[in-house]
C-alpha cells in the first residue's frame, strides 16, 4: 500500500446537546430572541443572518441532517476575537440562550445548533499561521482539519489533529482528539501550546502552562461550554512526510480470528511501535447479506516501499470487501479493559443481536450500525500526562483500555427515537457485562458520546471536581451553564437535553 498525504484524511466522527428548563422559560417571551438578534445586528453589522435569507440558509448546513433541521432565530458570524467578545457580552446581558458552531460535525440535533436561540458560527475565524521557527501553528477556531493539513503539507509539517477531513478543529481539540500521531504524542489536546478564549465576561484571555494554567488544564478535554468560546488554538507543529495507511475489509465470520490479533496489537504492538495507529469496525451490509469487519491501519513513517509495517503484518492474510455510509447519525461509547479476549467476542455477540433487533424494528427502512473498537494503548495514556496532564482523568494505571463505540446511520426521521434508545441500550448492556467481569473502565470519549451520557462525571471524581472549580472561577455566576445549549455541561447529570 503506497503512502498517502495527510490532507487525504478519512471521514470520522465528533459530540454535544441541550437544556429544557431555560428553553421553557425563554419561550415565554416570544420577542426575547428577536431582541437579542437585533442587538447583535447593531453591534456586529452585516454579521447576523436572519431566517429566509441566503446567508441564513448557508449557515444552517451541517454534517448530520438532524442538525440542519434545527432553526435558530439568527446566526451570528464573528470575524475576530473582538467580535466574539461583543457577541458574548450581548448574549449574556440579555440572557439569550445560544450555542456555538465550529465544524458542525456533531451527530444529533441541537449539538451545535439551537431552536429559538442564537447560533454563533465561527466559520470566519479561519486564519492559519506558522511561526518563524516552524514549531507552532496557530489555527482559528472555525477551521476544519482539511484546512490545516492543506496548509501544512506543502511545508512538510503536521500537527496532532483529526483523522477526518471535514471535522472541525475546535470540537476535536476540546473533547480530547484521537489522532494518527497519538501513539507518540498523546491525543490532540495534549499538544495545544495555548488557547485564546473569550470567557463569560467577554474578556479575551490566553490559557497555557504559564498563563492561566487552571483554564489550560480544563480545556484539554473538558469541552468549551463551561468555560468560554475558544477563538484560536496554538498547536505544536513538527516535521512530517507522507503517512502510510491501509484499510482491509473481511467477511464478518473472521472476527474470531481478528479480535485476538487486534487485542494483541493494543496490548503489545502499538506500544512497541508508537508510530502506528489502528481501529477495528464491524458492520452488517444488507447488500451482501452478511456482517463485515474492517481494520484501518496507519503509520506516520512509511515502511520500505511495497512492504507492510511489522505491527500490521498479521492482518494481511484474509480477503477483503467494501462498505458504505449514511445520512442521519448517532454515536454512543464506553470503555473496557483489554485483558479478556472473551469480553470482545461477547461484545460482538451483543452487537449482532442489537443489529438484528434494530433491522427488524426498522421494517425495511435503511439503517446501518457500526461497532467500533478504538484502542487507548498504555503509551497513549502515558503521553497524556505531559504538561500537567489533561482533564480526561486517565492515569497510567488505567491503560491499556478500549473505547467501545456504536455508530448508526439511517435516512428516515421516524426512526430517530428507536435508534437512540437501542444504541443507548446496547452500550448499557456492554457496561453491565464489563462490570460483572471486573473489566469496566467507565471513561466515555466526549466526541463519540450519546447526547444523554454523563461524560464529564465519567472522567472521575478528581477531574470532575477540579473542572467545577475552574468553571466557578471563570464563570462565577454560571452564565454559560445556564445559556449555552448543545454541549456537555458540568451542572446536573450528563448532557442537558
Amino acid at each position: 500500500m503506497r503512502p498517502i498525504s495527510l490532507s487525504l484524511a478519512l471521514e470520522a466522527v465528533g459530540a454535544t446537546c441541550f437544556t429544557l428548563a431555560t428553553a421553557a422559560a425563554a419561550a415565554a417571551d416570544g420577542n426575547h430572541f428577536v431582541d437579542a438578534c437585533n442587538a447583535l445586528a447593531e453591534v456586529l453589522p452585516g454579521k447576523v443572518a436572519f431566517p429566509n435569507t441566503t446567508m441564513y440558509i448557508n449557515q444552517n448546513m451541517y454534517w448530520s441532517n438532524r442538525q440542519g433541521e434545527v432553526h435558530p432565530r439568527c446566526f451570528v458570524t464573528p470575524r475576530s476575537s473582538l467580535d466574539v467578545s461583543k457577541a458574548m457580552k450581548t448574549l449574556t446581558s440579555r440572557r439569550a440562550p445560544f450555542t456555538v458552531k465550529a465544524g458542525g460535525h456533531t451527530a444529533f440535533e441541537g449539538g451545535s445548533n439551537i431552536d429559538d436561540g442564537v447560533t454563533v458560527d465561527l466559520v470566519h475565524l479561519n486564519d492559519i499561521t506558522v511561526s518563524r521557527d516552524r514549531g507552532t501553528v496557530s489555527v482559528g477556531a472555525g477551521n476544519r482539519w482539511i484546512n490545516v493539513s492543506q496548509a501544512l503539507d506543502p511545508m512538510g509539517l503536521a500537527a496532532v489533529g483529526g483523522r477526518a477531513a471535514g471535522v472541525g478543529v475546535s470540537g476535536l481539540l476540546l473533547g480530547g482528539g484521537i489522532s494518527y500521531f497519538s501513539g507518540t504524542y498523546g491525543w490532540a489536546c495534549d499538544n495545544v501550546r495555548n488557547y485564546e478564549i473569550v470567557v463569560s465576561s467577554g474578556e479575551i484571555v490566553n490559557a497555557s502552562p504559564d498563563e492561566n494554567p487552571d483554564l489550560y488544564w480544563a480545556l484539554r478535554g473538558g469541552g468549551g461550554s463551561n468555560f468560554g468560546i475558544v477563538t484560536r488554538f496554538d498547536l505544536v507543529a513538527f516535521s512530517q512526510g507522507e503517512l502510510w495507511a491501509n484499510s482491509i475489509v473481511f467477511p464478518g465470520e473472521r472476527n474470531k480470528t481478528l479480535i485476538p490479533l487486534f487485542q494483541d496489537l493494543t496490548n503489545k504492538g502499538l506500544v512497541e511501535n508508537p508510530k502506528a495507529h489502528a481501529y477495528f469496525v464491524l458492520s452488517y451490509q444488507p447488500g451482501l447479506g452478511q456482517f463485515i469487519a474492517l481494520t484501518s491501519l496507519f503509520q506516520f513513517t512509511p515502511p520500505p516501499q511495497n512492504t507492510i509495517p511489522t505491527a500490521f503484518q498479521n492482518f494481511q492474510s484474509v480477503p477483503a470487501i467494501d462498505q458504505p455510509w449514511g445520512s442521519r447519525q448517532t454515536w454512543w461509547d464506553t470503555s473496557v479493559a483489554t485483558t479478556s479476549e472473551k469480553m470482545f467476542h461477547d461484545i460482538v455477540s451483543l452487537y449482532e443481536a442489537y443489529v438484528n433487533e434494530l433491522l427488524a424494528a426498522a421494517n425495511g427502512a435503511e439503517v446501518m450500525a457500526y461497532l467500533v473498537f478504538q484502542p487507548i494503548s498504555k503509551n497513549i495514556v502515558d503521553a497524556m500526562q505531559k504538561k500537567g496532564g489533561n482533564a480526561l482523568g486517565l492515569k497510567p494505571k488505567d491503560g491499556p483500555l478500549m473505547i467501545v463505540q456504536v455508530t448508526t446511520t439511517w435516512s428516515d426521521k421516524r426512526l430517530d427515537s428507536l435508534v437512540e434508545k437501542s444504541s443507548e441500550a446496547f452500550i448499557q448492556d456492554v457496561e453491565a457485562l464489563s462490570k460483572k467481569r471486573g473489566l469496566f473502565r467507565g471513561f466515555v470519549y466526549m466526541n463519540y458520546a450519546g447526547k444523554s451520557q454523563d461524560v464529564l462525571r465519567r472522567y472521575g471524581h478528581e477531574s470532575f471536581s477540579r473542572l467545577n472549580k475552574v468553571a466557578a472561577k471563570w464563570d462565577p455566576k454560571g452564565v454559560l451553564q445556564e445559556l449555552w445549549r448543545g454541549y456537555f455541561q458540568l451542572r446536573g447529570s450528563g448532557n442537558h437535553t
